[in-house]
């Protein structure tokens, strides 16, 4: 299988320089590869009949997993450089942590439920940078991330042709316990019946989007390669899958951001990396996959698609996002609860931790709603979090795209311009989830970590002289000169 995933991907053109510090050695799987398949193999689960009965542990174990990377890497990151966002990282978990102390923290136990939440979505930025360090594994890692999500958006696909033999047995506990229960999540099918948006590999009605937004990014990206026509077109097959079970599980916002992740990829290819041919063809070939995805969704899923879509064309852009609550939500996080909590409000006042450990009891921490990631910063930490946890994210996507932009092999370039787009997606989520304390969030930071660690291993990348010192400030160049460090990319 190693062998396999090592030659579905065979260069855009001849690598320039040879990959350095690589051997011929086949790379053996190992951690990170059973941490990805985990992430959808646990979820998978809850598919099972009588599984909403072991919900709890199921849902933790993808966060264990991301957990127990650090303790697989403990003393293996000795005199390895950190990757630019891991010092804002760390001051933020510091913060959470005297967090626990706050005295409107609903319960000691949500406070550091809370916490390690946090610690266990941001772990793999400090273990994939360690125990990923080849570039072929690096390019393995994304055919499983492929594969995964693949399969994911065609069981979604198959919940919506045949709902009876594939939706779960039964849906999220939570989700049935929320005020307004399923209702916000059914619509009317084909046949004129109510029916639940699919959850794909999970417990969680319209779920299925974000591996649908994966897949069909990343099989997009893969059926360009030169390879074999079977193996380009299962790559192609995944991304029309991907696109249409977004159309079919009616998130407005994961259409949104698949379409924008697309048009990043096609920037990084065509304008930093100079593949203009490519990138022109996954222009042309990701717009007809997505109108095409849209023609044959309607029919399978009634006319509650294209209504959903119409929707967004009922204004401007701004108004459309005041319209579906999140634009109202993001307001309140800068007018009112900056200001009533600059510090924080303490922890397990919202989200899971909240319902799974917090006490309604306490009635100096009420239950505070939060769904999007802004107002969620604000709510566990103030400003101090949102700063800390901002600027990570900030140094992130600079590093990323530097290491898309002087990456000289045709694989590091291939690697990296897909990173980019992906995390960047991940990103623009915050402003209609809260990818950062959900597994959305854990696989941004594997990948940034994994990302950074070829690059630092390896040297496929380009030194350049920088034209200003600006960049030093994002940890993009050599202390007192204007010139990145020969060999592995510097911190």
């Amino acid at each position: 299988m190693a062998s396999t995933a090592r030659n579905i991907l065979t260069p855009l053109k001849a690598s320039p320089t040879p990959e350095a510090g690589v051997g011929e050695a086949a790379v053996p799987w190992g951690f990170p590869e059973i941490f990805i398949i985990s992430q959808t193999f646990f979820p998978a689960l809850l598919l099972l009949p009588g599984a909403q009965d072991f919900r709890l542990p199921l849902r933790i174990a993808p966060f264990a997993f991301s957990l127990l990377g650090l303790f697989w890497c403990i003393g293996k990151s000795k005199g390895r450089a950190p990757h630019p966002a891991a010092h804002w990282l760390i001051a933020a978990l510091g913060w959470l942590a005297l967090m626990i102390l706050h005295p409107t923290t609903n319960s000691t136990m949500a406070g550091m439920a809370q916490t390690m939440l946090y610690l266990a979505v941001l772990a793999p930025v400090f273990w994939a940078a360690v125990l990923v360090r080849d570039p072929r594994q690096l390019m393995r890692l994304l055919v499983i991330f492929l594969v995964c999500n693949g399969i994911n958006s065609l069981v979604g696909i198959l919940q919506v042709y045949d709902p009876g033999t594939w939706m779960p047995a039964e849906f999220s506990s939570v989700q049935r316990a929320m005020r307004h229960g399923m209702s916000t999540t059914t619509y009317i099918d084909r046949a004129g019946n109510v029916a639940i948006r699919p959850p794909g590999l999970s417990d969680t009605p319209g779920a299925v989007c974000v591996a649908g937004m994966a897949a069909g990014l990343m099989g997009l990206a893969f059926s360009l390669r030169k390879m074999s026509w079977i193996k380009r077109a299962l790559a192609f097959a995944a991304t029309g899958i991907g696109c249409a079970i977004v159309y079919l599980s009616q998130v407005r916002t994961s259409l949104l951001i698949l379409i924008g992740m697309i048009v990043v990829y096609v920037a990084i290819v065509g304008l930093l990396q100079k593949h203009r041919s490519t990138a022109i063809s996954a222009l042309v070939i990701g717009t007809a996959v997505l109108l095409g995805a849209f023609w044959t969704s309607v029919p399978l899923a009634g006319s509650a698609v294209s209504t959903r879509l119409e929707t967004l064309r009922q204004g401007d852009p701004l108004s459309v996002y005041y319209q579906a609550g999140r634009g109202g939500q993001m307001e309140s996080a800068v007018t009112v609860l900056v200001p009533t909590y600059p510090l924080g409000a303490g922890l397990g006042r919202w989200g899971m931790m909240r319902l799974y450990f917090g006490d309604d009891a306490n009635a100096d921490a009420p239950q505070i709603w939060a769904e999007l990631q802004i107002p969620a910063w604000v709510l566990d930490g103030g400003v101090v979090l949102l700063l800390c946890y901002g600027i990570a994210l900030l140094l992130t996507s600079l590093k990323e795209i530097d290491i898309a932009w002087r990456a000289v092999t045709a694989d590091m370039q291939f690697c990296s311009s897909l990173i980019v787009a992906a995390n960047l997606g991940v990103v623009a989520i915050i402003f209609g989830y809260t990818p950062f304390t959900s597994p959305m969030g854990i696989q941004y930071w594997f990948l940034a970590g994994a990302l950074f660690g070829v690059a630092n291993e390896t040297g496929l990348i380009r030194n350049e002289r920088l034209r200003s010192g600006k960049r030093r400030l994002f940890g993009l160049g050599r202390h007192g000169s204007g010139e990145l460090r020969t060999g592995p990319l510097s911190s």
